[in-house]
């Protein structure tokens, strides 16, 4: 036998194990602290009564939350501190001596928890939690409906086992109708909950602006930046191209709108091929996109950025999109007409130091030795890569070139393409993403935030723009050692996931939709349908029909036989007392039966049950509505 209060005890705690793990990664620490240190406090008032907390201090300190979250929220902070009073919220419920709608408000605040996660952040094993903690809200309502009647009311284990597989059964009946309604339900592309996104800068660290020393945080960032769907290649070409930074001002590059207005000559006079990508990229908070070096188009689809460009967006992208990519996979690149003055300008008098460095190196070099003298002095040399101790200083330039010798790609890049300009050679600065994991299940790349990267182009006149990266390659972003661990391969087995639910649900849009009314609408219209089922078409319509004609058999054979209401009275009542321990012999009465039993408690109950129902069996008269409700409830008492 099993107490109602301790099943639902264990099901309110597992519900709330749930809401809280889905959100613990958004909360701040000294609020998780405080939720885990409340609810261990109640898990052990709920074994042994620790200490007696009155129920208005518990409201007081749960209003004092909410307006504390209340100072919090901001339009660039919103839901993080919804969140956090919530947990606490939750806690706080679980110190309170648990009546049903104590109970019923822990499941509500478990349910806003689980929904707030989604503002933040949505992956397929979202779906996991919500179902799982739906099946245990659903088997708790139906014990609070008992606890309600007699929180102190005790069932066997095998009633438990009938519940839980009642609840089981109506959350796998409703299951079916909401993934139908999910499906065919409409959904506009359009994020009206867009304002629910922190706005300004990008999430994923990557801008049109790069600092010295700005990746370096962004390079221990495993949070994915985008998918793309295409086939294998040789890493070394994964050069994931975004923004071109044609401007340097002496402590910063930044993208000008003669970059942004470049356009490539046709793929017929490069060498080389093109590759097609498909790619999901994240919501990160900046104007570009991403695709393989040289993108050539850009084409997006069933949202409101749909066409077909090379150039940025005016607008930030705060939701998630899908595009196809064409780029031309080449080392270099021909672009005639250069403006050569504006990719070799740089400030006046600046870091006349690296000047003489570079003349001692390239001298009266032809452009192509200087650009190799260039780029092996920096790769080659005494030079290492660090994403520490970076140079802070009023000419971080210098100070890495001749002081530290240590630096992230920012530094090694910056310092190649000034070192180029002042050799006479145009250049500029590329930032995307280098590297990324191969996921073979999906056929796609993975690329996380941590594979940032900034390289060189020079421009050389037989050439065009020549794609360098001086940083060591002991520092690239590299898939092969980590793809030997196993953390890496369980992540991208789980990552497989989430990638066919952008793929194929998030992507199932209101304009697919359309598109499949308008073709079955198209099929219904034509005017030489003709109807001639192949002899395929006629067995499956009679294996259908016959097992349609089988079930209703089977089905009027279990209720036309069915018992009576009293009948299944009886048949409870008697379940009920076997539960006890007391089991009812063929030749006895109920009366005689009820005589037998030796605990007054449970004689004293079960007797109004045996009375009622003997007045209406024995004396012939028909068990109304009112009469069943009425020796329902006596059982309910059992």
């Amino acid at each position: 036998m099993v107490r109602i209060r301790t099943v639902l005890q264990g099901l309110t705690y597992g519900c709330v194990v749930l809401a809280v793990g889905v959100v613990a990664e958004h909360l701040e620490n000294f609020h998780l602290l405080g939720f885990l240190g409340l609810a261990l406090l109640a898990l052990a008032c709920e074994q042994r009564r620790v200490v007696e907390i009155p129920r208005w201090l518990l409201n007081g300190s749960s209003l004092g939350i909410l307006v504390l979250a209340g100072f919090r929220i901001s339009p660039e902070v919103l839901i993080e501190p919804i969140l956090d009073a919530l947990v606490i919220l939750v806690a706080i419920k679980l110190l309170e001596d648990k009546k049903s709608r104590d109970l019923l408000q822990i499941y509500l605040l478990c349910l806003f928890l689980l929904v707030g996660s989604t503002l933040i952040s949505l992956s397929i094993s979202f779906l996991v939690t919500l179902s799982l903690f739906l099946m245990l809200v659903t088997a708790a309502l139906i014990l609070l409906a008992y606890f309600a009647h007699n929180p102190e009311m005790v069932i066997s284990k095998a009633t438990l086992g009938k519940v839980l597989l009642q609840a089981l059964l109506m959350f796998s009946l409703s299951l079916p109708m909401s993934v139908l309604l999910f499906l065919i339900l409409p959904r506009t592309a359009y994020p009206f909950l867009t304002f629910l996104n922190k706005p300004g800068g990008a999430q994923s660290g990557f801008t049109d602006t790069i600092s010295l020393g700005q990746v370096a945080a962004i390079q221990e960032d495993y949070a994915v930046i985008f998918r793309a769907e295409m086939e294998r290649v040789d890493e070394s070409r994964l050069f994931w191209r975004g923004v071109v930074l044609d401007e340097f001002d002496g402590l910063r590059w930044q993208s000008t709108p003669a970059a942004a207005r470049e356009e490539l000559v046709g793929p017929e006079r490069v060498l080389g091929h093109t590759i097609e990508q498909t790619v999901y990229l994240e919501p990160y908070g900046n104007r570009y996109l991403f695709a393989l070096d040289k993108p050539m188009t850009f084409a997006v689809h069933r949202n409101k950025y749909s066409r077909t460009r090379i150039t940025p967006f005016k607008t930030k992208i705060f939701e998630r999109i899908r595009y196809r990519a064409t780029s031309l996979m080449a080392p270099s690149f021909p672009q005639p007409g250069i403006d050569r003055a504006h990719y070799l300008a740089l400030p006046h008098g600046f870091a006349p130091r690296v000047r003489t460095l570079v003349q001692s190196l390239v001298g009266q070099k032809p452009p192509n030795e200087r650009v190799q003298l260039l780029f092996s002095f920096l790769q080659r040399g005494a030079y290492a890569y660090s994403l520490e101790e970076l140079p802070v200083s009023e000419a971080p330039l210098e100070a890495f070139l001749f002081v530290t010798k240590r630096g992230n790609c920012e530094y090694f890049a910056s310092s190649l393409a000034v070192m180029l300009r002042m050799a006479g050679i145009p250049a500029r600065l590329v930032g995307g993403y280098k590297g990324g994991y191969y996921n073979p299940t999906g056929k796609y790349y993975l690329v996380s935030q941590r594979n940032a990267h900034v390289w060189v182009e020079a421009y050389l006149p037989d050439l065009g723009w020549l794609r360098l990266d001086p940083t060591p390659a002991a520092a690239a972003v590299a898939s092969t050692p980590l793809a030997r661990q196993v953390f890496l391969q369980l992540r991208l087995l789980l990552d497989t996931f989430n990638y066919y639910w952008y793929k194929v649900i998030i992507d199932y849009d209101f304009t697919r939709q359309v598109q499949m009314v308008n073709a079955i609408r198209e099929r219904i219209s034509r005017p030489d349908l003709k109807f001639a089922p192949d002899l395929a078409t006629v067995r499956n319509i009679s294996v259908g029909t016959g097992l349609f004609l089988a079930c209703s058999l089977l089905l009027w054979a279990l209720f036309a036989n069915r018992q009576k209401p009293e009948e299944r009275l009886l048949a409870g009542f008697l379940r009920r007392m076997a539960a006890h321990g007391y089991t009812k012999f063929p030749h006895e009465g109920l009366e005689e039966f009820l005589d037998r039993i030796d605990r007054d408690d449970l004689r004293a109950r079960a007797r109004p049950f045996v009375e009622d129902f003997q007045q209406v069996y024995y004396r012939d008269r028909e068990f109304t509505r009112k009469t069943i409700q009425g020796l329902r409830l006596h059982l309910k008492g059992l």
